[in-house]
């Protein structure tokens, strides 16, 4: 028997009138006697008796009843603490988020978060360009702080928080690395190519933003990677403005495009995943946004005093 079958018969058990039953239920009265006749031919007994007058439970029809209703009385209670722990901040929230700018923003909507609700544990990890929404599908995590996801179409791409400039990080001595801008034309340059269980991923976002196609065979797996083998020579890579804070690196320079081109970073997150306590963390990434400026987390210098 499934749920609406179980709620059918019990309807009938307590009203013993198939029109009232069927009103109770929002059903037609039609309905609620085709279930119970498909029921009857299952269990192969009568479930109640039908005179003109009265519907009376049977025998196996009250055997039935007694058995399934601590059953619903059980599910009910389930679905309520299901939907209460849905509707509580109460708990702990997995938080992963990617590079340094993530990891700011991540800081002060933390402090926030946790000001407002004391009774949520945060946890946070880093994840990187090699696999960077496969921690959210293996359930390690409940939401990343990510660029845009591209071509994802099982993840959900929250509220935007920051839309960065981008440019490139090139080797100190390669022909651009003295440009004060970089126009959007990048061909001859060498990309250098993310390995890992994102690599296709990272080739599909490469070419949507930037129409850039990497071309070494690198594989790097972390923006680390990227950033070594840019500053011995190997190639460029795409970066928001956000690198030059940072990711300062000898050897590797960032150049920003002139024409204004970004990307948007968002909480991402799986469907089923919107919890109360997603929802109100997503609430204080947004008001952490609001509260230090868009600007504190592309070019503002880290305090060094740690005050912020």
């Amino acid at each position: 028997m499934d749920r609406q079958e179980i709620e059918i018969f019990l309807a009938l058990c307590e009203e013993l009138h198939f029109g009232r039953a069927a009103e109770r239920l929002y059903l037609s009265q039609a309905r609620v006697s085709q279930t119970i006749k498909k029921l009857e031919r299952h269990f192969g007994a009568p479930l109640f008796e039908r005179t003109s007058r009265q519907v009376r439970l049977a025998p196996v029809g009250r055997m039935l009843r007694d058995d399934l209703l601590p059953i619903r009385a059980q599910l009910d209670r389930a679905v309520e603490r299901a939907r209460a722990a849905a509707r509580s901040v109460e708990g702990t929230l997995r938080v992963g988020y990617l590079g340094g700018l993530a990891a700011s923003l991540l800081v002060d909507s933390v402090l926030l978060f946790r000001s407002r609700h004391p009774e949520c544990e945060v946890h946070a990890r880093e994840v990187h360009l090699g696999d960077v929404f496969g921690p959210l599908r293996r359930d390690e995590l409940d939401v990343v702080i990510s660029h845009s996801p591209v071509g994802e179409h099982d993840l959900i791409a929250g509220p935007a928080l920051l839309t960065e400039p981008t440019g490139l990080v090139v080797p100190s001595g390669h022909r651009l690395a003295r440009a004060s801008s970089l126009s959007g034309d990048t061909a001859g340059i060498d990309v250098i190519s993310i390995g890992g269980p994102s690599g296709a991923y990272w080739q599909r976002y490469l070419d949507a933003t930037w129409h850039i196609t990497p071309a070494t065979p690198i594989g790097a797996h972390t923006f680390e990677d990227v950033l070594t083998a840019v500053a011995f020579g190997a190639g460029v890579h795409p970066a928001g403005a956000h690198a030059e804070r940072h990711y300062p690196r000898r050897g590797a320079v960032y150049i920003p495009y002139d024409d204004g081109r970004g990307h948007v970073w968002r909480p991402v997150w799986l469907p089923g995943s919107d919890t109360a306590r997603l929802q109100a963390f997503v609430h204080a990434l947004l008001d952490a946004v609001t509260d230090r400026g868009a600007e504190h987390y592309f070019t503002d210098p880290p305090d060094r005093r740690g005050t912020g």
